[in-house]
């Protein structure tokens, strides 16, 4: 099998990155707003525009960090947004939240740490 030079380069390149700066942010949090890079595999500018801007939305408003234990072992949820509901805390009908650490735990549990986004 023949790869032809500009796919081996491409390969072998660095990421691209995608620089979305929001008003709301630099409004509410001055220099004290964070910095956040996140690699993935969008291999397209306008697709990474629309992730950027989605993510740039998701950490505008105020945020909770949060614990919540889960039935399963479910490693796989680490870096992912996922949709949690239970019968407490604003979760009735589901909330989006953004798993940043998971650990799995005996008995088939695993422990979140997640961001919710505050109204």
């Amino acid at each position: 099998m023949q790869i032809d030079a500009a796919t081996i380069e491409w390969l072998k390149a660095g990421a691209k990155w995608e620089v979305s700066t929001g008003a709301g942010v630099a409004a509410a949090w001055g220099s004290d707003a964070a910095i956040t890079e996140i690699v993935s595999a969008l291999a397209l500018a306008s697709d990474a525009s629309v992730e950027a801007a989605r993510q740039q939305g998701f950490f505008e408003g105020p945020i909770a960090i949060e614990r919540h234990v889960v039935p399963g072992l479910k490693a796989y949820l680490r870096g992912r947004l996922v949709t949690l509901t239970a019968d407490r805390l604003g979760y009735d009908a589901g909330l989006d939240v953004f798993v940043i650490s998971v650990e799995e735990q005996d008995g088939g549990l695993t422990a979140l740490i997640v961001l919710r986004r505050l109204p």
